[in-house]
């Protein structure tokens, strides 16, 4: 390997070095530095319950609409998750074979105000009814 290619590495392993203790001096002078963490904050997470025996369906499709924007929501372990980092007024639906299908409107994601914005989750419950 060549010696100037062996060099551009260490140069640039004390730049990085130099840049974070700069980053920590500035931190301990000012305390207004936050450093937020780079996630996506899931603006609704859903359940959907058998109304019957209260049992968590795992297998339903739940959708959201705000406006023209239509989502399925992500299921995971019985729970669906959608509407990241996207606040608005949603209409959350779930449906699956053998029960009839149910609508919630009206549901709210805002952001928080927080140093480091994120949407506030919403949780919502839907009980469907099985079908005879």
């Amino acid at each position: 390997m060549p010696s100037g290619s062996i060099e551009t590495g260490r140069h640039r392993g004390a730049i990085g070095l130099l840049l974070v203790a700069l980053l920590a001096t500035l931190g301990g002078c000012d305390d207004s530095l936050v450093v937020c963490p780079a996630i996506a904050v899931a603006g609704l997470d859903v359940q959907v319950l058998n109304n019957t025996t209260s049992q968590p369906i795992c297998d339903a499709t739940v959708t959201a609409v705000e406006g023209t924007i239509s989502e399925r929501l992500v299921e995971s372990a019985c729970r669906y998750q959608g509407a990241f980092e996207r606040p608005g007024t949603y209409t959350v639906r779930a449906e699956r074979v053998g029960f009839a299908p149910l609508e919630l409107s009206g549901v709210r994601v805002l952001m928080n105000t927080e140093a480091c914005p994120h949407v506030e989750t919403v949780t919502v419950i839907l009980r469907l009814l099985p079908r005879p």
